[in-house]
């Protein structure tokens, strides 16, 4: 399991729904986060002109969830001169906070999955943190469009491990499958 520490008052937490009072995951925050993102392109109305998606397919008799995302983002250089990807969120209406004091400081959900599936596939290339040597992430990419910073993109695909919690009240859920350290 890859620690995280959500801030206080978090949308997306980390903590399994089953166990709440146990160590949130990396594992479980990311995917929470994509299911959250989906979740609001389907009820909330998308910006005009942007061409952000995701698509998230769960198979139940594998325990994996194929996730394909791209989004629209911005390049900017720092003072340092390194270049850092910022993503605008493209869904009015969106509720997501990060809360205050954790490791996530993002201002926006769009901006929150982008760092979250840049810093699972960072564990995941660190065979010390990665000791069954999976490659989940298929893609993770930024790209600078042909008409400059203003035009970029962050592509990911995803196969994401899953499993069914059972609920202390009954029913169950869908949470991320840890697999780092």
């Amino acid at each position: 399991m890859a620690a995280h520490t959500a801030g206080a008052g978090a949308t997306v937490t980390g903590t399994s729904q089953a166990a709440p009072n146990d160590p949130a995951s990396k594992e479980r925050y990311v995917y929470g986060l994509l299911a959250q993102l989906e979740q609001e392109e389907n009820l909330l109305t998308k910006v005009t002109g942007r061409s952000d998606s995701i698509g998230i397919t769960v198979n139940l008799s594998t325990r994996m969830a194929t996730v394909s995302l791209i989004l629209n983002c911005q390049a900017v250089a720092a003072a340092t001169g390194q270049i850092a990807q910022t993503a605008t969120h493209y869904l009015t209406g969106s509720t997501f906070t990060s809360g205050s004091g954790g490791t996530v400081t993002t201002p926006n959900l769009s901006q929150a999955v982008m760092q979250g599936i840049v810093d699972l596939k960072t564990i995941e290339l660190t065979p010390a943190r990665n000791l069954g040597g999976a490659t989940n992430i298929r893609r993770c990419q930024f790209v600078v469009g042909s008409s400059g910073i203003n035009n970029c993109t962050f592509s990911a695909e995803l196969d994401f491990p899953v499993e069914v919690v059972q609920l202390p009240g009954g029913g169950s859920v869908i949470e991320g499958k840890n697999w780092l350290l």
